[in-house]
């Protein structure tokens, strides 16, 4: 099948057709880089100004929701023009063979359209309209898909080759949001064993997850009727859960919804919204531990990227222990929310101390992991 593009619409055959995104997820001893957050990739039939114009409204608009954590942000911002938010784009050229009944063979060219849009801009507009930034830094969500197709019941893992694990698979990489299947073996199948999973029982998936990773944990509940599929969502972060149900006769669109009411309800925990009072004095991070100028660096890189961070500034510097004074964008609990997803770093227990007063600072210490 093919994509048809025009000025005022741009119309898809299905969900591999919708978009083609590479989210590269670089892992930084333990952090979890998402790049390519401003890229994105449309198929197209010609290289004509008009399908380019398109095109480029629709990568913005997949740029806006990936980097807001919300769909609604189409509701509450303009962004005008697109392509003056359009940093390069490039055309890879696709040959294909096209064959359809009762005709001849014959060689249609088709191109890939590759924007890149600035991330600068991308981001003022979002602080200037008061709307919140998901930054580069994302913690991994572990999926577990619980999935009952007739007689058969499993719940997908790491190995696993499957046309639903991959529909999953694109929908988080559409939004910029970093998973890891689990391994569902003899441990995970004892901590959480199937009849859990299609339940959502909230304890077992959270003491089961704790092996994958600090951050969310989004459960999937799809089964096959003989004429449609029927679909169950919840994601669980920090200490909240939300849950949908879902129906579709295609899985590719149930699947694609609960991620994205999935990915929503993330976004709205760990994207940051710019705080209007600055006049708060500035938060004390002390990091101990730090054995090497490496890891002196990686912290500071870590601290600098955080989108609840507006600048980071070196304290103290003693042996094995580093004292950063940090200018928030966010609250303290954004920090806190942004740097428990970091498995370098540990809290000390009891070692919040915060100001008594608006001239007193607050200190947050941590033990940082190599």
């Amino acid at each position: 099948m093919k994509t048809i593009l025009s000025v005022n619409t741009l119309r898809y055959t299905s969900l591999a057709s919708l978009l083609f995104l590479l989210v590269s997820i670089v892992p930084d001893a333990g952090a979890v880089v998402v790049k390519d957050l401003y890229d994105v990739e449309f198929p197209v039939p010609d290289q004509s100004s008009q399908v380019r114009t398109a095109v480029f409204s629709k990568g913005l608009e997949e740029v806006l929701i990936r980097v807001s954590g919300s769909r609604s942000i189409l509701q509450n911002i303009d962004p005008g023009n697109a392509s003056s938010y359009v940093q390069q784009f490039s055309y890879v050229e696709d040959t294909e063979d096209e064959k359809t009944a009762g005709a001849s063979p014959s060689m249609s060219v088709w191109y890939t359209l590759k924007i890149q849009f600035n991330a600068g801009r991308i981001i003022n507009l979002l602080r200037e309209n008061g709307q919140p930034v998901w930054g580069e830094h994302r913690s991994e969500s572990v999926v577990w898909l619980a999935v009952r197709d007739g007689s058969n019941r499993y719940v997908l893992k790491q190995g696993d080759t499957s046309l639903l694990k991959d529909s999953v698979e694109l929908s988080t990489s559409r939004r910029g949001l970093p998973v890891v299947w689990p391994d569902y073996d003899s441990k995970d199948q004892k901590r959480l064993p199937f009849a859990d999973v299609w339940a959502a029982f909230g304890e077992p998936v959270k003491v089961a997850s704790k092996r994958y990773t600090k951050g969310p944990a989004i459960v999937g509940r799809l089964s096959w009727t003989g004429s449609d599929w029927k679909g169950g969502w919840s994601v669980f972060v920090e200490n909240s859960v939300y849950s949908w149900s879902l129906s579709g006769s295609d899985y590719n669109t149930v699947i694609a919804e609960g991620i994205d009411l999935s990915a929503d309800k993330i976004g709205q925990h760990y994207a940051v919204l710019e705080r209007t009072n600055i006049t708060e004095p500035d938060l004390l991070v002390e990091i101990n531990n730090v054995d090497s100028v490496q890891a002196y660096r990686n912290i500071q890189i870590f601290l600098e990227e955080l989108t609840a961070v507006r600048q980071t500034l070196v304290a103290s510097v003693d042996e094995g222990r580093v004292v950063f004074r940090i200018d928030l964008r966010g609250d303290i609990d954004d920090f806190i929310r942004l740097v428990s997803t970091d498995k370098r770093l540990e809290p000390i227990v009891d070692s919040i101390q915060p100001g008594g007063d608006a001239n007193q600072q607050t200190l947050l210490r941590y033990n940082y992991r190599n």
